[in-house]
């Protein structure tokens, strides 16, 4: 009786004990059934942006990305002699008479102008009016001087907008549209027109247009990050995965927009003619002349140097990067950076928040082998074919006329910003490949861990032990 009575504790004893070991696995660190370790879950940071406020706070529209909403398309009355010299402005670079106008102009109170819209217009105006003055004789003729009455309030009005005196992305692409039937959706660059043109006439629209209608593509992705940074913090899977398929389709599109450049555009008309009248003052043509830059009349009598509009300028690709955790060389992130200072603030602004943001691949990281990791191989496979197609415009655009000029002792391959773009964009795509994630890590939820085996075991002794006394009380029945 009292080995009956001695193996009836042992049992209550083993099975208490099996009940805590059963609680306590299912409690500290059991892996998901999605693969994701419950010890091992990325600390979320919190999200730096709220897709409720966007707009106001980062110029970020879904409907239109970083472009502006409704640019307007001409100045109040009181800077007609900007609308004047600005909508004639393929006729007098064809005349080869911008600067006898531009010599004409009084110098105009540019604290006239009132809304936000009025200054980034003018911003425009004043740009184009300066490209205009300074190619107007192409290469052998370039001014060392831009005058007074253009000089003085283009230069306050970039300090004003925070963007420099000179020709770039958000002066010739982001508020340099309008649409050609306010009732009709875009959906490519025959929906547009530009505000003001130079001297390449359709094909310039053209150039424009489709880059604006990337931008335009872009807009669901932007506020998609926001969605997913925000799902990574909530541990919303499933929120996530839609997050990640949005922007994935969305950059697809861009994708589609940017072949587009090949229907309106012709090889010769950039090379020849585009590229250099957006060109900056540290180009090849002012390095030639021995000029470092443009003296602004009434503000520096040294001369002043920006670079001309580059694509690098824009805020699409570094906020992908940013969102989707993909780092670049060294050497090529510093150049990115020196084209920040071109990008209106609050979109440097964003992409800043979005990289400081909760992580999103590090999340991603943490769930091998889910559908989710798939999606965001795709998002990054996306990025990587934009980058493959920028790199086929290049060749296109510049190192196949480049090279038809066997006279020259150098081929100029160098991009309107004053970069050797080819450089640049192979470094910009090998990066893009590296950050996906491969076969290795997504099939490694398919093994066993080594946490996981040892429950197993812990639990399969806890069970015989539990079987066998429970067997031996029985058998004492009979003893």
């Amino acid at each position: 009786m009292c080995s009956s009575a001695l193996v009836d504790v042992v049992y209550r004893f083993y099975c208490a004990f099996l009940c805590v070991v059963i609680v306590l696995m299912m409690t500290s660190g059991t892996p998901h059934s999605d693969g994701r370790n419950g010890d091992c879950k990325p600390t979320a940071r919190v999200p730096l942006c709220d897709r409720r406020t966007l707009k106001e706070q980062y110029d970020v529209t879904e409907e239109f990305g970083f472009a502006s909403e409704s640019p307007l398309t001409e100045l109040p009355e009181y800077f007609k002699p900007w609308n004047d010299i600005a909508f004639n402005l393929q006729q007098l670079m064809e005349q080869k008479r911008v600067r006898n106008e531009v010599e004409k102009l009084p110098l105009l109170d540019h604290n006239r102008l009132e809304s936000k819209a009025e200054w980034e217009a003018a911003h425009m105006f004043l740009a184009y009016i300066t490209q205009g003055y300074v190619w107007q004789d192409g290469d052998d003729g370039i001014p060392e001087v831009l005058p007074e009455a253009v000089a003085v309030p283009y230069y306050a009005i970039s300090e004003r907008i925070g963007i420099p005196p000179t020709m770039n992305y958000f002066n010739a692409v982001l508020v340099n549209w309008k649409r050609k039937d306010e009732e009709k959706r875009l959906s490519g660059p025959e929906d547009l027109e530009t505000v003001l043109t130079l001297g390449a006439g359709s094909e310039e629209q053209w150039f424009f247009n489709a880059t604006l209608m990337v931008e335009v593509e872009c807009g669901p992705a932007l506020y998609a990050i926001v969605d997913a940074q925000q799902a990574v913090v909530d541990q919303e899977d499933t929120t996530l995965e839609e997050a990640l398929i949005v922007i994935e389709r969305a950059v697809i599109k861009m994708v589609k927009q940017l072949k587009r450049m090949r229907d309106g555009l012709t090889p010769d008309t950039f090379f020849h003619v585009i590229r250099q009248i957006i060109s900056g003052w540290d180009s090849p043509a002012f390095r030639a002349k021995g000029l470092t830059g443009l003296i602004y009349e009434g503000v520096s009598d040294e001369p002043l140097s920006w670079k001309g509009n580059s694509g690098i300028a824009n805020s699409i690709l570094p906020t992908l990067d940013a969102a989707l955790g993909i780092t670049h060389r060294p050497s090529d992130e510093v150049l990115l950076g020196e084209f920040t200072e071109y990008m209106p603030g609050k979109h440097a602004t964003f992409i800043s928040a979005v990289a400081r943001g909760p992580s999103i691949r590090e999340y991603v990281e943490s769930l091998p082998g889910s559908n989710i990791q798939v999606i965001y191989n795709k998002c990054l496979k996306a990025v990587q074919l934009f980058r493959d197609v920028h790199l086929q415009m290049v060749t296109r655009y510049i190192i196949i006329p480049a090279s038809k000029h066997v006279q020259k002792k150098e081929k100029d391959t160098t991009g309107t910003g004053g970069t050797d773009f080819m450089v640049l964009l192979k470094g910009l795509r090998d990066s893009t490949i590296k950050a996906q994630f491969s076969k290795r890590i997504t099939t490694e939820s398919n093994r066993t861990s080594p946490q996981s085996t040892g429950h197993v075991v812990i639990l399969a002794t806890v069970v015989v032990c539990a079987v066998a006394t429970f067997l031996y009380r029985k058998l004492s029945w009979f003893i």
